[in-house]
């Protein structure tokens, strides 16, 4: 009688268009795991520059940070909201607490990392495009270290809200809406 009643409930979903949301619950069991392993490499930033530079930044987001820099570098880059490739960056830049002042440059960027320029003075702003949750280039919550020496640079950042994203995700909840589907290889 339950095998009855169980493929008689199978139909009935099948016909009354229950098929058009399985979509996305088929997207996300076939791609749990890749997207599982995706969201945990998105918790962290690590980016390895050559080229003359001095520089000691620790931070602990962008409103209160320490240290400063200058310097002109090629860097292999692994960065937050899946930037992957390399890049130039260049510029300058000191903070002490909350107050400080930037004028840095990322330029000639391969195709999934994002150009930016930064320039402020005092107060560094979390409403600046370039710190965008979904798309900005920048993480304005990052926790981390950049630190360079005469000729290699060195960045290492962790983002606390993909750390949350990652966790959430696994209860098949997307805070930040980047899962893969398979639209995405379409």
């Amino acid at each position: 009688m339950r095998k009855i009643l169980f493929v008689c409930t199978c139909a009935l979903f099948l016909t009354a268009g229950f098929n058009v949301k399985a979509e996305g619950v088929v997207d996300k069991v076939f791609l749990y795991v890749p997207n599982r392993v995706i969201d945990l490499f998105d918790v962290f930033s690590l980016n390895i520059g050559v080229g003359p530079t001095v520089r000691l930044d620790l931070r602990a987001t962008r409103a209160f940070q320490f240290g400063g820099g200058i310097g002109a570098t090629a860097k292999a880059i692994k960065a937050y909201n899946r930037q992957y490739g390399g890049a130039l960056e260049d510029g300058w830049n000191w903070e002490f607490t909350c107050v400080g002042a930037e004028d840095t440059e990322r330029t000639a960027t391969s195709r999934w990392v994002k150009e930016y320029w930064e320039h402020y003075e005092g107060f560094c702003s979390p409403e600046q495009r370039i710190y965008d949750f979904w798309e900005g280039a920048r993480d304005y919550w990052a926790l981390g270290f950049s630190v360079g020496a005469g000729l290699v640079e060195v960045d290492f950042y962790l983002h606390p809200i993909d750390i949350v994203d990652f966790f959430t995700s696994c209860l098949f909840i997307d805070i930040k809406g980047d899962d893969l589907t398979f639209e995405s290889f379409e």
